[in-house]
């Protein structure tokens, strides 16, 4: 398993915890990032990465349910609200490539979510990047041109 991959199942196990707790808890986010992983610098990444999708979920959700007005977060299975939260946090605060952001998205909900759940998170995350880049050429700023290689 590629190892950005891992970061990424890591990851939403513990965006999980957050949402199912209400609240990120340091402790608990150790341990279970020590079960996930025995490398440190997966399981930092995954704590950071599950952060900051964790702060930025008001946005994310907010953009989610204006994108599928009839699938709101509220009405999402946990697993493909975290999913979500956790995508577009990585499509909008880092340099990987979309096409990558989404793939590993929809293998994320293959393997963990319910059989109609990656056909939903294809179709969300693909409304986001379509609304992402209409508002970058709105600013002037040029698309992305980044390779669609795979982690």
């Amino acid at each position: 398993m590629l190892r950005q991959t891992k970061v990424r199942q890591l990851a939403l196990q513990l965006l999980f915890l957050f949402d199912a707790h209400g609240a990120p808890d340091d402790v608990m986010a150790a341990q279970a990032a020590a079960d996930g992983s025995d490398d440190s610098d997966t399981r930092r990444r995954a704590i950071e990465v599950a952060r900051g999708a964790w702060e930025n979920r008001q946005i994310s959700d907010a953009w989610v349910e204006r994108l599928a007005p009839h699938w709101p977060p509220r009405r999402q299975p946990g697993v493909d609200r975290n999913i979500l939260r956790l995508a577009v946090w990585e499509l909008t605060h880092t340099d990987t490539p979309a096409k990558v952001v989404i793939d590993e998205a929809i293998e994320l909900a293959k393997s963990f979510s319910t059989e109609q759940s990656p056909a939903f998170v294809n179709g969300v995350l693909d409304a986001v990047l379509r609304e992402k880049q209409k508002l970058q050429k709105g600013l002037g700023e040029e698309p992305e041109a980044r390779s669609q290689e795979p982690e």
